[in-house]
């Protein structure tokens, strides 16, 4: 027994067991690495194609701590949706709820972060909201909701007369009368703001952009922009938008420079279409409710952009007997926007509108 002992090679054994072991540690780490960083547990959406990631490659907090912003717009098909990407989500669900119901609906799934949502009734108000979501083959991650939008729906037909109340220099105290007076009606209309105003109104330019009407910018202090240096024109134009996206969510989509005063300077340096007139009430003038109803009616056509004030009295009073009275004639009462838009006429930034023919 003491001779097998004394004829073992141990350096040698040492050796071959050393080497035994390294095999072993690689073995695991390499089943290891496997395991853990080659199997896909989500799906990244890269255009139309779709992609498998590792876990390394996912910020799960970020995905699930992302701030969704919605906005919504109607279109002539119903409300385009329109919402912030968030990167590695697969897949976007769109919920809704009509006004007065209790819970929202998931109506579709969609990759990509805009979606049109056409099974809307006109007269309805819709509220929306949206969350991005990973598909797994263990379940799915979702992250927070979007902010809810509200609005109501008001579908028109392009084959029929169409024209675009205005109102500029407000909101004022009537505004409300004449939203109301909208509403009532099915109707839309464009105010043209002042962003020294919007605060002192914030409910009536919520109401009004609830109801489907359009905010448009007038500047911030009612300024002959022509006067102006390019860095004060933006000025007006950015304090006014401010103020109004943190009222309705969004800046204003049009700008009516004071006075319809525009020079080739204007034009370049503001980034929206510009919006005059081609019928003038000459509301603040005359400050007479009849007179101003007289120079709607006796002169309104198809495409025509109407210019009233929704700071006066007299002007309120028109509205109310304007409104009523166009849509019996069969004039469909819209924003300058959607004018445009079932015109077929695409409005460009910095390009002047008289009418919409």
């Amino acid at each position: 027994m003491k001779a097998l002992f004394k004829n073992i090679n141990y350096k040698l054994l040492s050796c071959v067991f050393a080497v035994f072991l390294l095999v072993i540690l690689i073995l695991m780490s390499v089943f290891s690495v496997n395991k853990t960083e080659k199997q896909p547990i989500a799906k990244m959406v890269s255009g139309n194609a779709v992609e498998e990631i590792s876990e390394k490659e996912i910020d799960i907090n970020s995905f699930l701590n992302a701030e969704i912003e919605l906005t919504l717009k109607p279109n002539t098909s119903g409300f385009k949706l329109v919402y912030t990407a968030v990167p590695n989500s697969t897949e976007y669900e769109i919920y809704r709820k009509i006004n007065g119901e209790k819970g929202f609906t998931l109506i579709d799934t969609t990759q990509k972060n805009i979606f049109t949502d056409t099974t809307i009734i006109t007269g309805n108000t819709y509220i929306y909201k949206v969350r991005a979501v990973i598909k797994q083959k263990e379940g799915q991650l979702t992250s927070g909701f979007s902010n809810k939008v509200k609005k109501k729906f008001v579908w028109f037909d392009k084959d029929k007369k169409m024209v675009a109340l205005t109102f500029d220099d407000g909101p004022g105290k009537y505004t409300n009368k004449i939203l109301k007076c909208l509403d009532k009606y099915n109707a839309h209309a464009t105010f043209f703001t002042l962003g020294l105003q919007v605060n002192k109104y914030k409910s009536s330019l919520k109401k009004a952009d609830l109801i489907g009407c359009e905010i448009g910018s007038h500047t911030f202090d009612h300024t002959n922009l022509t006067v102006l240096s390019k860095k004060e024109i933006k000025s007006e134009i950015n304090k006014t938008d401010k103020r109004i996206k943190k009222i309705i969510g969004r800046k204003a989509t049009l700008v009516r420079p004071p006075y319809g005063a525009v020079n080739s300077k204007v034009k370049k340096v503001i980034k929206k279409p510009i919006v005059t007139w081609n019928v003038d009430t000459r509301d603040w003038a005359t400050l007479s409710s009849s007179k101003t109803f007289d120079n709607v009616m006796n002169s309104v056509g198809d495409g025509d952009i109407i210019l009233m004030h929704d700071i006066y009295r007299s002007t309120k009073d028109a509205v109310l007997k304007i409104i009523p009275a166009l849509k019996q004639k069969g004039y469909q009462i819209v924003t300058v926007s959607e004018l445009a838009e079932y015109k077929g006429i695409k409005l460009k930034n910095g390009e002047v509108y008289r009418e919409i023919k």
